[in-house]
């Protein structure tokens, strides 16, 4: 397509914006702002905003009595508690995590197993324990719910016997002969990355946030824009360690125990206590060529995604970003050769140094200059969504893409997640969940257009997200997610599927509109699940427990509860997703539920 033709077509979609407040360049919501804060039965303030949002900021001490006090103060202090005290904070522990691990590598290099049997050892006598005293309360491990990577602050862990597992964060052994590294749950991205990407190696789904955790994605899921090809997190797995309720320790294989193998993943730890895990690794060159191909309709992204995934030559990465409902930007990457002609050597970007602006922000411009290529740093690559938090950070300081900020403060790195949710507070959560949106539908790759078009509808948010995904059919040994037979490519045992994934504020938030967060969430996960797809589980799930099931498949994983002693060591998956009490009132869906 004529590029200047493109640049016609962005302009007049901007236009459009404007006039329909598409893509308003209002960042004013955030993670602390609504007032819809989880009322009682039949209080609209439970499902619906009732205020202007950018009245948090502009109207100052006047805000309406209505809000509780400690959200009207945190909503007039929030950016500079992000910049003086979260992101100072954020930095320091990555410095101290830095400094512990190469401590580590200079001393021993990966950690010994010995020091792992004891740090196992100690969980076991604490499961030792419980059994004793006649298995009192179910297992929960002591990690705070604000540590991890979800939505959720509290976690439903009150009444819960907690197992620490804080000690499981070594990584224990690399076995290039083999090309597995294996790691302890608590072992991060950016550790992963620290270790391998000097030796020229990287796990084979390299999950692009430094701060998730092995264990996380192990347990929960993970993807990359590399799983069209792979798959997600769990087909690299080769071996998992478990801490099982009796207290026994088992290593689990594919040939070793198949059904449990292949019903861990997305178990959220409600089946044993991982202790490590061994997954595969790659070989790959310190630089990625990435080709930037901009689209201008969903149905032209939806069929060109579709094209690149399934094809036999697909991109080692493939992944889109979508700036409104009719532009967005295609980026196909390769491993390429360190640069050597003068032209290659121009085309060079550090994507990830402090001072550049954000890398989403960088990939829009592709939208105007049409098709073209450059050459990235494989480290810079593979954490390029870190700096800004995807695109979340402008959100919250929205003036941290300004050259000055990126400059001056952008050094000591982004916010982190964990820290964010240890400052937001339970009435902050509340409000937020009716302010500001983070959810993701993976629906079949055939359906994304429909479901660029429905996005648009329910949540208004941009940018989006677009990772394709390969999903295997096992038949009974699919685990969670097993995919319909319409939904597998022809000839496959596997289906081509996309994660879009939508995180800020609303359209109509900005606007100052209501926004029925229950209503359109619950709309999202209907449409989710009559597609055959599933909604990712760190998210807020609305569902009620009979809709949960209906969407993932419980079979294997029921018969693995029941075999190893499950019901009453672990709450099922659904208690441990679910939100907090107060977030969203279920009662009357349950109620239809149970007299039908």
């Amino acid at each position: 397509m004529d590029v200047k033709l493109c640049c016609k077509r962005r302009r007049a979609e901007g236009k459009r914006g404007k006039e329909k407040g598409g893509q308003s360049q209002n960042r004013d919501a955030t993670w602390m702002e609504s007032p819809g804060i989880g009322g009682q039965k039949g209080d609209r303030r439970s499902t619906r905003l009732t205020f202007p949002l950018h009245d948090l900021q502009d109207s100052g001490p006047g805000l309406s009595k209505d809000f509780p006090l400690q959200f009207r103060l945190m909503a007039r202090l929030r950016t500079p508690i992000l910049m003086f005290i979260v992101v100072p904070l954020s930095f320091l522990r990555w410095a101290l995590t830095t400094v512990r691990e190469e401590i580590r590598r200079l001393h021993a290099g990966p950690a010994s197993y010995d020091g792992h049997k004891e740090r196992s050892e100690d969980i076991v006598r604490q499961l030792k324990a419980w059994n004793a005293a006649g298995r009192p309360k179910k297992l929960r491990t002591a990690r705070p719910n604000w540590a991890a990577m979800s939505t959720k602050l509290s976690s439903n862990k009150d009444d819960a016997n907690k197992i620490s597992t804080v000690a499981l964060n070594h990584i224990l052994e690399l076995d290039e002969e083999n090309m597995t590294i294996t790691c302890e749950p608590m072992v991060t991205m950016g550790m992963i990355t620290e270790l391998l990407l000097p030796k020229s190696l990287a796990l084979e789904v390299q999950v692009e946030m430094e701060s998730i955790t092995i264990g996380g994605i192990t347990m929960g899921f993970g993807m990359e824009t590399n799983s069209h090809r792979t798959g997600l997190f769990q087909e690299t797995v080769v071996a998992y360690e478990m801490a099982m309720p009796d207290a026994s320790i088992v290593k689990v294989t594919a040939e070793s125990d198949p059904e449990l193998f292949y019903a861990l993943p997305w178990s959220h730890g409600s089946l044993g206590f991982l202790l490590s895990v061994t997954v595969k690794i790659v070989k790959v060159k310190q630089f990625v060529r990435v080709t930037y191909i901009p689209t201008y309709s969903p149905t032209e992204l939806a069929t060109k995604m579709q094209q690149l995934a399934t094809q036999d030559e697909a991109p080692t990465f493939l992944e889109a970003t979508i700036y409104t409902k009719d532009t967005a930007v295609i980026q196909c990457a390769e491993f390429c050769e360190p640069p050597r002609s003068s032209e290659e050597r121009a085309r060079v970007n550090g994507i990830n140094w402090w001072w550049k602006p954000f890398y989403y922000k960088w990939v829009e411009t592709f939208i105007e200059k049409g098709e073209q290529w450059e050459i990235i740093p494989v480290k810079h690559f593979y954490h390029r969504f870190t700096r800004s938090i995807f695109w979340e950070i402008e959100d919250m300081i929205p003036f941290s893409n300004h050259p000055l900020y990126r400059f001056f403060w952008g050094w000591m790195g982004a916010p982190e997640v964990s820290l964010l949710k240890l400052f937001q507070g339970p009435v902050i959560r509340r409000a937020s969940v009716y302010a500001h949106v983070v959810q993701e539908s993976i629906m079949p790759i055939k359906d994304l257009a429909e479901g660029i078009e429905r996005f648009d509808g329910w949540f208004g948010v941009y940018p989006l997200l677009v990772f394709p995904i390969r999903v295997y059919d096992r038949q009974n040994l699919s685990g969670i997610l097993r995919p319909r037979k319409d939904t597998l490519l022809p000839g496959k045992d596997y289906g081509m599927w996309v994660d879009l994934g939508a995180y800020g504020a609303p359209r109509d938030i900005k606007q100052g509109k209501n926004w029925d967060a229950k209503a359109m969430i619950r709309d999202m996960e209907h449409w989710t699940r009559d597609k055959g797809g599933w909604q990712a589980t760190y998210t807020d799930v609305f569902a009620t427990r009979k809709e949960f099931r209906q969407m993932f498949d419980h079979e294997l994983y029921d018969k693995q509860r029941r075999r190893f002693g499950c019901l009453d060591a672990f709450p099922e998956i659904y208690d441990k997703i679910k939100p907090e009490a107060g977030i969203v009132d279920l009662s009357e869906e349950e109620q239809r539920e149970a007299s039908s």
